[in-house]
């Protein structure tokens, strides 16, 4: 590694293991040359702490005092810039981890970033059934829903039946074996007999395995995980445009290889 890399990692290293240091940039980022008391009054740590930590940007050059007020220097300004980026980059990567590392690396076909402002819902001791519960409640409201199902269960079904009565449109491509729970097993078969009576409703069966819970419902896009056993984990939501692109391609191509069942098309 270069001599200029190791600086990199050192001063990124420096900034961003300590909340004061990247508070003080990101104050001082405006441009405006702050005080000791006002980078006081808002870091709100101990005097001592503050003035370690100011003395400590600047031996690394990346802020100066001048006037007894302090300013970011230029390097101070791509430092903090980059120290944030790499943070929230890394705090979506551990949101998103849940989801992620239950998905094959080639199945999501666009630039993660696009999964940045995505809402996350995992299943905890507390409740083991959220993300279940949450993608329930994304039903019982809509216009259109198309979902690529790897597992049905009553409750997402129970809580659809008021938009289909309301003329929601539900097209559903599910596996064989989930296919034959929604005609056979109760209570999952009684939800759906209730809801597949209604001209919106269809439903087609694949051959193939189905790795995890695609949703496209109405503008939002939904991505669920299951473990080994069957029981979801974790459910994602979003509402990029190009991620919503990506869905309806990968669903659209799991309804061709469908078989439509009772004559839906």
């Amino acid at each position: 590694m270069s001599d200029w890399g190791r600086d990199a990692i050192e001063t990124l290293e420096f900034v961003a293991r300590s909340p004061c240091r990247i508070r003080i940039l990101e104050m001082l980022r405006s441009g405006d040359r702050v005080s000791r008391d006002s980078l006081q009054d808002e870091v709100d740590v101990v005097r001592t702490t503050l003035q370690r930590n100011l003395e400590g940007l600047t031996e690394h050059g990346l802020i100066r005092e001048r006037d007894r007020c302090y300013e970011i220097t230029p390097a101070g300004s791509l430092a903090v810039t980059g120290v944030s980026t790499a943070l929230e980059r890394v705090g979506a990567a551990d949101r998103l981890r849940p989801v992620l590392e239950r998905l094959p690396a080639d199945e999501l076909e666009f630039d993660l970033e696009r999964l940045l402002d995505a809402t996350v819902v995992e299943a905890t001791t507390a409740n083991p059934y959220a993300p279940v519960d949450y993608h329930a409640d994304s039903l019982t409201d809509i216009d259109h829903a198309r979902l690529l199902l790897p597992a049905t269960g009553a409750d997402p079904l129970e809580a659809s039946r008021s938009a289909i009565e309301a003329g929601a449109t539900f097209e559903l491509v599910a596996t064989e074996s989930v296919a034959e729970a929604l005609r056979t097993e109760p209570p999952v078969a009684d939800e759906f007999a209730s809801i597949a009576v209604h001209e919106g409703v269809s439903l087609s069966v694949v051959d193939d395995e189905v790795a995890f819970y695609l949703g496209i419902i109405d503008e939002a896009v939904q991505i669920g995980v299951h473990d080994d056993g069957g029981l979801p984990t974790a459910l994602l939501e979003t509402s990029d445009e190009r991620v919503r692109e990506w869905a309806i391609d990968r669903f659209d191509a799991a309804k061709r290889r469908a078989t439509p069942v009772g004559g839906d098309g």
